[in-house]
């Protein structure tokens, strides 16, 4: 909950875990004088900084200087909104640029309201639920009729905070945002180390942990989304946290663009945290009388370790952020046609897969790129969603799926466009270019200037056409290049800074649109893989493709370190045809993520058919209730160990799944794991060897090893049910 201590002029955001503080000081700064786990008694003047120079200001008309009367270090004390192009040189995460091309932006407390719930947000995806209470503080700049909205949300089920500003121009002129992030934290230590994901395609997502030093240090992405060259979520670990004790701090942001995550620390050890969209080559116009809404900050402190982090973001992402609700008991297992014929197929070729996936138990069709305009190789087709009829009787592929009691999806790749295409050739506008007749290309396509709105109503329009004419259960949305050049067609010269948030604001205008009018569709995200593996997406779709790569070696990392920001329920994991296992264990990999296949079902023998059968039913009985709506903990790292092992207990305890990965041949030696979150006073039957043991045992003294699971690659599935 939060109240207003009117005696201390303190704002407390409480939740009986966590609690955060705010102070009102007497020059109208908001100042952030605690966040840690919930104490119950706290003194504000004990808490704010000393030493550093004195906190005066020499007022220019009243010719004196003026000292702040309660103490205020200015650009020393912990804030939530720094000043801008004065004293305070950390780095404020609001700039806005004056007529006369002063800088100087300072925002003083005015009023603020407490209220229940959080606030939607218009055009943005967003956190949603009553379980939370919001403080809302309006601040006004200092010499202009400019505001600022600046909200701070607790949850009272999970311990997350949500932060973000809404800028309000009434000067009565524009004025131009040059920077517009979300949030600012200031840490009163510097005792930590920076973990942030970074990759390549078909590599996202390797764990990079930095110690936190003198100095700057910037993750983010300039790339048009939020990349796989690195990831929104990072987190802050104290330097003696583990898997499951020690303070940890996670971020997150829910935004698919460009992103930057700033840390300063100066030689006053102090940690000064802005983060939110990218400021490179942004310059917003604000016209009076408009507002301007930055994307929600999401912040989990844990100090229960890593872990205690990972629940909180698993929970939020599964009960607050993600909007699509399933109407069945679990998700279809999917078959997508991708890996196992690319662009290359035939009318009786895909009539042909359909029959022989339906012999592993998928329920789900999913005809991937290949079937629209004249998209026969990469160079054309994109842009023109329409059935290539001679290519394939669509109708006739999904009555068929339907004869076997499977659903059917599709494969779109909405926000690109061919040259060769005749969409291109009728609107070259569309196309996002540099300033010139030179645009760099990727995979010989362009992007759509989805900051136009008559290109994402074309693109609306096509796609809608396919929907109403087709029974469509889900639709694959990729993203295949990056955005280089990013020059825009349909806006002047004054507006050019606004192309990145405004292609951002297009995709989500474009999915808010379909979701809403199709609700029973499930989308999934997917950018070459995890090239877009974010909290904007999974709004609004409840699943990505994590990576591009299946092999199991590499994907246990990328899945692995994936799954410390978000649930194993939104991360696409396939059966593929890597040669490194047989398919009884890809599929037991497989079970810890969505769960499909991909491949040539036409090449599977009896034997990979029985496997894959047999997993099936293991998803059915398992996978909603143990690893959807479960508890995962971390057990062993592919990257620092030779294992690789997750397990899954469900709410009530009474189930666990444990996926068992070793990377390398071992010679046998004792191994126990031990195990987590199970119940110590109830007993658990293990599917390996049959005996049943207190959850006590498996969490101190493990599970034996010793003699079993040691070839390269080797996978098994551990069950463990209450007897």
């Amino acid at each position: 909950m939060i109240i207003f201590d009117e005696k201390q002029n303190v704002i407390r955001l409480d939740n009986g875990r966590i609690l955060y503080l705010i102070y009102i000081n007497s020059e109208g700064y908001l100042e952030t004088v605690y966040f840690g786990e919930s104490i119950k008694d706290f003194d504000v003047s004990l808490s704010r900084p000393t030493g550093g120079e004195e906190s005066t200001i020499y007022s220019i008309s009243g010719n004196r200087e003026v000292e702040y009367p309660d103490g205020y270090k200015y650009g020393l004390a912990p804030v939530e909104l720094s000043v801008h192009a004065s004293r305070d040189k950390r780095g404020a995460p609001l700039i806005i640029k004056r007529e006369n091309g002063s800088y100087v932006t300072d925002f003083i407390y005015v009023s603020h309201k407490i209220y229940k719930g959080i606030k939607n947000l218009d055009n943005l995806p967003c956190a949603h639920g009553e379980n939370c209470s919001t403080v809302e503080f309006l601040l006004k700049e200092r010499t202009r009729e400019l505001y600022v909205k600046h909200r701070v949300t607790i949850f009272d089920d999970k311990d997350i905070i949500i932060k973000n500003f809404e800028i309000i121009n009434n000067t009565g002129k524009d004025v131009v945002l040059s920077r517009a992030m979300s949030m600012q934290l200031d840490l009163p230590s510097i005792d930590y180390t920076l973990n942030h994901f970074s990759g390549r395609w078909a590599q996202e997502r390797n764990r990079v942990e930095n110690k936190v030093l003198d100095g700057v240090q910037e993750v983010g992405s300039n790339r048009g989304i939020s990349s796989a060259e690195e990831n929104p979520f990072v987190f802050l670990k104290s330097e003696n946290a583990g898997l499951d004790y020690g303070e940890v701090i996670g971020f997150n942001l829910i935004y698919s663009g460009n992103f930057k995550f700033r840390l300063f620390s100066d030689y006053y050890k102090a940690i000064h945290i802005t983060y939110g969209i990218d400021d490179e080559d942004f310059d917003w116009v604000l016209e009076n009388g408009q507002s301007f809404i930055t994307p929600q900050a999401i912040i989990s402190y844990s100090n229960n370790g890593i872990d205690g982090m990972s629940h909180n973001f698993h929970s939020f992402i599964k009960e607050n952020l993600i909007t699509y609700r399933f109407d069945k008991e679990y998700k279809p297992i999917l078959f997508n046609s991708w890996e196992g014929c690319h662009l290359t197929f035939t009318m009786d070729s895909m009539l042909a897969y359909v029959d022989k996936a339906a012999e592993t138990g998928v329920e789900l069709f999913v005809l991937d790129d290949g079937w629209f305009g004249r998209r026969d190789d990469d160079f054309d087709g994109l842009g023109d969603w329409h059935v290539n009829n001679e290519k394939l009787n669509l109708h006739r592929l999904i009555d068929h799926c339907h004869k076997y009691g499977m659903k059917f999806g599709i494969w779109f790749e909405p926000e690109m466009i061919n040259y060769n295409s005749d969409l291109y050739k009728a609107h070259p506008e569309y196309a996002l270019t540099g300033d010139g007749d030179c645009a760099h290309i990727t995979r010989h396509q362009l992007l759509i200037d989805f900051s136009n709105p008559d290109a994402v109503d074309n693109i609306y329009n096509q796609m809608k056409a396919i929907i109403d004419e087709y029974e469509i259960d889900y639709i694959k949305w990729d993203y295949n290049r990056r955005v280089l050049e990013h020059f825009s067609n349909n806006l002047d010269g004054r507006h050019q800074g606004e192309v990145y948030h405004r292609m951002t604001l297009g995709y989500y205008s474009l999915l808010s649109r379909l979701t809403k009018e199709y609700p029973k569709i499930m989308f999934e995200g997917c950018a070459s893989g995890g090239a877009r593996f974010d909290m904007g997406t999974l709004y609004y779709c409840p699943q990505i493709w994590t990576s591009d790569e299946c092999n199991p070696a590499r994907r246990s990392i990328i899945n692995y370190n994936t799954s410390f920001g978000y649930p194993l329920s939104c991360m696409g994991t396939h059966v593929n045809v890597s040669k490194i296992m047989d398919y009884k264990q890809k599929s037991l990999f497989a079970l810890f993520g969505t769960y499909g296949l991909e491949m040539n079902p036409n090449l599977l023998t009896q034997e990979d058919k029985k496997a894959l059968l047999d997993t099936s039913e293991l998803y059915k009985k398992y996978h909603k209730d143990v690893i959807e709506n479960g508890t995962l903990y971390h057990l062993r790292s592919p990257e620092t160990d030779n294992w690789y092992i997750m397990q899954c207990v469900n709410a009530d305890k009474t189930c666990s799944l444990i996926l068992l990965m070793n990377l390398m041949r071992e010679q046998p030696h004792s191994r126990y794991l031990k195990l987590k979150g199970l119940n110590p006073d109830k007993k658990y039957l293990n599917n390996l060897n049959g005996c049943t043991y207190y959850g006590d045992y498996y969490m101190k003294i493990g599970v034996n090893l010793c003699e079993t699971w040691r070839n390269e690659f080797g996978c098994e599935l551990l069950i463990l049910e209450e007897v």
